[in-house]
């Protein structure tokens, strides 16, 4: 992160998710650029694996708005790609540790996104939100997109609310990018969408319950790559859909045998279970508002038992603790924050 400031400059702070070129995002980041003669430019979801959300990565995602940007302007951002937590008082204290330790007065031009957490700031810090969410338009394009028999096509019926930087961007994408990926997000959208219309049809809205597993042996934990859309080829843990008539533990331990033949008897499992917890947030799934209840077993095997891909894991794995950092853009949804919770893989 960049200095300069100096003890007495103000900074400003703003925050966006896609980054895609378009007038609404770049009008926003004009806005912040107003507050300060400097500005942190925080990028979320800058961690995860490509999403029918988000598909891009934070490097490219800043190189584009770089280059819409007058260079004058652009001189006066600094990056700060933050992983998304889904807490936003630790996502204050991540951004706080990342800012300049003698920056002045902070101004945040908080990005209007729906069920975007306000953290309470700390002295000297003022905040606004802005009139609109400046990823909209980067949504709604994406959604269209993936729905679309010809994208190439499409894209035309969107210039006008895109910009040419933007169009540009999703033109190359679509055509060039990496061989596969376009297509693989386009399935992810589609199964998303599809389970979407199946629950509109309930008169009121619909929670799911799921349950995963976080298995622990000899330094490694048990994962599984996934065999279907969404998410199909990431890996993930251990898991899937409560059924109505089991309780939560024998739901995780039922999925996690299941997925991936885990030989180790039922009483020995219930033995080493050491924790569990709910993970809750409203925006951690694409898929609509699921609930996860995780449970987290430690087993005292010196060796990690033998494992099996099976049901929906096209793959099971022992993967070392100390490499699960290195895989954090491979995994699915926000399975490496749930890996956090029961392993301490991160500052708090």
């Amino acid at each position: 992160m960049n200095a300069a400031a100096g003890a007495a400059s103000p900074l400003a702070l703003a925050d966006a998710a896609c980054l895609l070129p378009t007038p609404a995002l770049l009008a926003h980041v004009r806005a912040a650029l107003a507050l300060a003669p400097r500005l942190v430019l925080v990028v979320r979801r800058a961690t995860a694996a490509p999403s029918p959300a988000c598909p891009f990565t934070a490097q490219d995602r800043w190189r584009w708005l770089r280059d819409a940007l007058p260079a004058d302007d652009a001189a006066r951002i600094d990056l700060l790609p933050l992983r998304e937590l889904y807490d936003a008082a630790r996502e204050l204290r991540a951004i706080r540790r990342a800012l300049p330790a003698d920056a002045g007065p902070v101004h945040w031009l908080r990005a209007a996104a729906p069920g975007l957490d306000a953290p309470a700031l700390p002295p000297g810090w003022t905040q606004q939100v802005a009139a609109s969410d400046p990823d909209a338009p980067a949504g709604q394009a994406l959604a269209a997109l993936y729905a679309a028999e010809d994208p190439r096509a499409q894209l035309g019926h969107w210039q006008d609310s895109l910009g040419p930087a933007a169009t540009q961007v999703l033109a190359d994408w679509v055509t060039g990018g990496a061989p596969g990926e376009f297509e693989r997000l386009r399935t992810d959208w589609r199964q998303i969408a599809h389970e979407l219309r199946v629950w509109s049809a309930v008169p009121y809205p619909v929670v799911k319950v799921t349950v995963d597993t976080v298995v622990r042996a000899a330094g490694q934990v048990l994962l599984v790559r996934r065999g279907r859309p969404p998410g199909l080829g990431l890996w993930a843990l251990p898991g899937g859909f409560l059924e109505p008539d089991e309780p939560v533990l024998d739901a995780a331990l039922r999925e996690l045998h299941e997925e991936t033949g885990l030989p180790v008897p039922l009483a020995d499992l219930h033995a080493a279970v050491r924790g569990q917890r709910a993970f809750t947030h409203p925006r951690r799934s694409q898929r609509g508002r699921i609930v996860t209840f995780t449970v987290f077993v430690d087993l005292p095997h010196a060796q990690a038992p033998p494992v099996q891909g099976g049901d929906d894991a096209a793959e099971a794995r022992w993967v070392p603790v100390e490499a699960l950092a290195g895989l954090e853009a491979r995994l699915h949804d926000d399975h490496f924050l749930m890996l956090d919770a029961f392993l301490g893989l991160l500052p708090d």
